[in-house]
């Protein structure tokens, strides 16, 4: 009986350790409804509609990243200086939450998951007159920023930023 209770403690300690199974259901899909409402299907036939930010008008440009796991948005809200909205944050979602708000106060204007969906990549810049063109990559699970580029894209831009807009 002792043994039994040795090795009971033994697993318990090792799901300790190394947590639980990764029980996430996968996503099968992403899209907007003919409204602009954002819906997110997965594997188990559960479909979440996730609610609108502060002030924001529409989501944009969804998608599911590479471990299936892990859906991003684009957050657009209106702007004083334009006819139509622009997008500034971008939403990352896991497991039925929201788990990162990313952006840095200027138009999104194209991003993508990186590196399995681990991290994202985005391209900021003003919304007229292309004058402040900026690439950041960060970390999905921290937030932290990892690498940025500030300027036009060239051959010596780091390859994180391809795919994005120049």
């Amino acid at each position: 009986m002792h043994r039994f209770f040795v090795v009971l403690w033994a697993l318990a300690l090792t799901m300790t350790a190394f947590g639980q199974p990764d029980r996430t259901s996968l996503v099968t899909r992403v899209y907007l409804d003919a409204s602009q409402i954002l819906h997110i299907v997965e594997q188990n036939g559960k479909e979440v509609v996730p609610p609108k930010e502060k002030n924001q008008v529409a989501f944009s440009s969804p998608a599911i990243a590479p471990d299936r796991k892990t859906v991003g948005w684009l957050v657009d809200v209106p702007n004083c200086c334009t006819s139509y909205p622009i997008a500034v944050t971008l939403v990352v979602y896991r497991s039925g939450k929201i788990i990162r708000r990313l952006g840095n106060e200027s138009m999104i204007a194209g991003w993508g998951f990186r590196a399995e969906g681990t991290r994202v990549a985005f391209y900021t810049n003003t919304v007229h007159g292309d004058l402040a063109p900026r690439y950041e990559l960060h970390d999905v699970k921290t937030g932290r920023l990892v690498a940025s580029w500030e300027g036009h894209l060239t051959e010596a831009s780091p390859s994180w930023t391809a795919g994005l807009p120049e």
